[in-house]
Order: structure tokens, then C-alpha cells, then sequence
């Protein structure tokens, strides 16, 4: 691996993320928006670059740096070019292009704002140093990322080119065969094809290659800086958010020890999120592809993402509905949601036998397991240090300045996208059999962890959001525009 070969595999994936992104975004009107497109597109790049690893270059992964390189930078260049010279047009014909209600002039930070940001910052950096050389200090640890995604990209890579991998039933028979098998051989393989886009050029290099999980974390600070800026944040907030959400512990432990895919999941549900507010707002059909792409990518990168798929699309549903159906959208999208998990339980898909094994299959209901499931998921929150002070300070906060966020349509509709989950988690872990990993806490803090990009989200709308519920870039909900 030269210096060359490095840049490149860092640069790839966010010229071709951040030309999709900007390709249905529109062409950002203010460094915000410069801002998400770097940050997301570099999310979304890279995980893309693995999807091209594995239709290009499957039967000899050495070859993938060049063909997937050149791949992505054609794709990601006719993204930037074609949003250039649509900038003037306005890119969705849905979102009003014109500004119907200027926004008031931005405020200038004061000289005590500055150096509180710069402080804020200087943090960060210090952490991500930390971050960095815990990554290259070490290879994957052996937890069950060593045993799920690092390992069949690891196989891969070592064998030149991608192997099956199927159930042991059908592994015995055929061992002479070109397969193999293992516990997680079923588990989604986008993040270990992902694995092999950073191993293309270099070999198998653990240290480089959990440096994903760096560029992960800077990426998803930088796209909720941006996101923040264009609901309306000020700059202060925006980089107290980021400090906010850069310094979780958990959030952490999982960059420095690499190989989960459980922040991948929270990155794209949280760009998927973002992104189904701003269409909620400006009808703007890119910012709808974007939340279908992010839903699609989701059950690729592990199976409880098929989860979050369908309460995102129940989401969709929810918003296309008219407003003067009031509560009966949330009927509606119940429904849609039923109907999409009775599906996936016709169709046998893989993430029902998991969950099957989890839950198996029953309803308990045990005064004294809910207790102490209830008991165990309160300590995970409350009394553990995984989470700062998150969990005291979002209840906090939603609870002292109710009157606030309730007239902003945009806090309101990300409360509910977050807290359906959030219940579903508590209610997985405290009515079915899955109590034993809440009590263990080897599954709960995770499923959380997924969510936490939003939630932080949350805690930064309802704290800081102006009274004026509109984004800063200029597009004015529809509402607003008519009047």
C-alpha cells in the first residue's frame, strides 16, 4: 500500500456518496449543506464501494481498486456535475425552489461563543487522536465482530476472491467444496464486502482497516453538523450537538475496538431519519430517495435493520397520507408496518429465525421478569456509563420546555419516529424471553446505540430549535409558501 493507493481509497467513496447525495439533494445553498453532503456522503460512498466490490470484482478482489475505484469517481463526478448545472432549475420540482419567507440574517458568534467552539473542538480532536491510536494499536478484538463481518471479508481476502457461505447442513456433505460455514453464516455481508474495498489495494491490515470506523465517526459528526444548520441551529449549537453526540462513550468504545456493524445501522437510520424530517418539510422528492436508499442498505448491514426498514417506510406511508386524516394516519401506518412484518414471517426472511430464537416464539407475561428486565434496561440508561448524561438530560429537556417544541411540527414528527422504536426495544425486552439479554446487557445497550444518533438529534431540536420551524437553507414548507 503506497500513499497514493491510501488517498484513494479514502477519496473514492466520498467523491461517488457526496455526488449521489448532492445529485438528489440539490446543490447545497450553504456550508451546511456542504457540510452533509461530505459528512453522508462518505457514509454512504463507502458502503456503496462495497456494493461494487462485490458486482465487480467477487472472483478476484485484487482487481477491485482499480474497477471500483474508477467506478466510483465517474459516478460521483456525473453526480457533481449534473447538480451544478441544475442549480439554478431547483432540482425537485416539489420543493419550492423560491424563497417565499426570507430567513432573518444569521447572527455572529460573540467573541466568549468562539472560544467555547473552539474549546468544544479542540476536545474532539483530542478524542478522535485517542480514537485513532487505540485503532491502529490493535486488530479486531475477539468479540462477535471477529466471528460475524470481520471474518468472512478476512476469508475472502486471504482467498483471493469471495466464498459462499452456507449453513453447516449443506457445508458437511461437500467440505471439498469452494464454501464454507460458520454461526453467523446467514448474517447480512455488505459491511464485510465493505471490509474488502479497504483491503483491496493493502491486504488484509487490520489496524487500516478498522480505520472505517474513524472515517465513520467524522462522517456522521460532520452530517448532523450540517443537518442541525439546516433545521435552523446556530452554529454554537450545532458544534455543541456535535461535541454531544462525538463524546458518548459507547458511541466511542465502538471506533476504537472496530468491527461492529451496530454504528453503520445508527449512521444510516440517522441520515434516513434527517432526511424523512426534510421531505416531511419541503416535499422535496431527492430527500425521499434518499430515506428509500438508506431503507434499502439498512437489512444489508444486519438483520435488525429489515426493522428499521419497515419503520421507516410505515413513516413514508404516514407522510404521504393527507393531514386532514389527523390520527388515522397512525392506523394507517400500523397497518403498513403489520402487513410488511406478516410478509417478512410468509417469506421466512432471515432476520425471523434470529428473532424467533430470541423471543421464541411467545408473549411472557411475568410480573417478576418484567421487573427485572424493566430493572436491568433503568440500570443500562440510568446507572451505567455509556451514555454521559443523555438519558437525564433528554426526559429533562423534553419535559421543561413543552411548550416550545410542541408547536414545531419537525421535533414533534422526530419525537414519534424515535420513541416507537425506543418502545419496541423495551417492550422486546421486557415481554419475551429476549429478558435474559437485557438482565445480561449484552444486546440492549446495542439496540440503543442504533437509535442514539437520532435521539441526540432530539435532544439538540428540543433544546435549540428557533420558534421560526422552517430549514436555513431557504426552502419554505409548503404551508408557509402558500400563504
Amino acid at each position: 500500500m503506497t500513499t497514493a493507493s491510501a488517498i484513494v481509497v479514502w477519496l473514492a467513496p466520498l467523491v461517488l456518496g457526496s455526488g449521489l447525495w448532492i445529485a438528489l439533494a440539490g446543490w447545497p445553498r450553504r456550508a451546511g449543506g456542504f457540510a452533509t453532503a461530505i459528512g453522508a456522503g462518505w457514509i454512504i460512498g463507502v458502503l456503496l464501494c462495497g456494493l461494487l466490490m462485490r458486482g465487480l470484482a467477487a472472483t478476484a478482489l485484487s482487481a477491485g481498486f482499480v474497477r471500483v475505484g474508477a467506478c466510483a469517481a465517474m459516478a460521483g463526478v456525473a453526480g457533481w456535475v449534473g447538480a451544478w448545472m441544475l442549480r439554478s432549475r431547483g432540482f425537485a420540482p416539489t420543493a419550492t425552489a423560491r424563497i417565499a419567507m426570507a430567513r432573518p440574517a444569521a447572527v455572529p458568534m460573540s467573541n466568549g461563543g468562539r472560544l467555547l467552539a473552539a474549546l468544544l473542538l479542540a476536545m474532539l480532536a483530542w478524542r478522535a487522536w485517542l480514537l485513532v491510536t487505540d485503532v491502529v494499536l490493535h486488530p479486531v478484538l475477539p468479540w462477535d465482530a471477529w466471528a460475524v463481518w470481520a471474518a468472512k471479508a478476512k476469508a475472502w481476502v486471504l482467498a483471493g476472491h469471495a466464498v459462499p457461505y452456507v449453513s453447516f447442513e449443506s457445508w458437511l456433505p461437500q467440505m471439498a467444496a469452494d464454501t464454507r460455514t460458520g454461526a453467523a453464516w446467514n448474517y447480512p455481508e455488505l459491511l464485510p464486502w465493505t471490509l474488502t474495498w479497504f483491503a483491496a489495494d493493502a491486504g488484509w491490515v487490520e489496524p487500516w482497516i478498522n480505520t472505517a470506523w474513524l472515517g465513520l465517526w467524522a462522517g456522521l459528526l460532520l452530517a448532523h453538523y450540517g443537518q442541525w444548520r439546516g433545521f435552523g441551529l446556530s452554529r454554537m449549537h450545532a458544534i455543541a450537538g456535535v461535541y454531544l453526540l462525538g463524546s458518548l462513550p459507547l458511541l466511542d468504545a465502538h471506533v476504537a475496538l472496530g468491527g461492529y456493524a451496530d454504528l453503520w445501522v445508527a449512521a444510516v437510520m440517522s441520515l434516513a431519519g434527517h432526511a424523512w424530517l426534510r421531505w416531511r418539510t419541503t416535499r422535496d422528492h431527492g430527500q425521499l430517495a434518499i430515506v428509500v436508499g438508506a431503507a434499502m442498505l439498512l437489512p444489508m448491514l444486519k438483520l435488525e435493520g429489515a426493522i428499521w426498514s419497515i419503520v421507516l417506510g410505515a413513516a413514508v406511508v404516514f407522510g404521504l397520507l393527507p393531514g386532514r386524516m389527523h390520527g388515522k394516519r397512525f392506523l394507517v401506518g400500523a397497518v403498513v408496518a403489520a402487513l410488511a412484518l406478516a410478509s417478512c414471517i410468509t417469506l421466512s426472511v432471515a432476520w425471523v429465525a434470529v428473532a424467533r430464537r430470541y423471543v421464541q416464539d411467545s408473549i411472557v407475561i411475568d410480573a417478576a421478569q418484567i421487573g427485572q428486565s424493566l430493572d436491568a434496561i433503568a440500570n443500562a440508561l440510568w446507572g451505567q456509563g455509556n451514555w454521559n448524561l443523555l438519558w437525564f438530560a433528554l426526559p429533562a429537556a423534553l419535559a421543561w420546555t413543552y411548550r416550545r417544541w410542541s408547536r414545531s411540527a419537525t421535533t414533534r414528527r422526530l419525537l414519534v419516529l424515535v420513541v416507537v422504536p425506543v418502545l419496541s426495544i423495551v417492550g422486546l425486552f421486557a415481554l419475551t424471553s429476549a429478558a435474559r439479554y437485557a438482565q445480561s446487557y449484552s444486546a440492549v445497550n446495542r439496540l440503543l446505540l442504533q437509535l442514539t444518533p437520532l435521539l441526540v438529534s432530539l435532544l439538540a431540536l428540543v433544546l435549540w430549535l428557533p420558534a421560526e420551524d422552517q430549514p436555513a437553507d431557504g426552502v419554505s414548507p409548503p404551508d408557509a409558501a402558500a400563504a
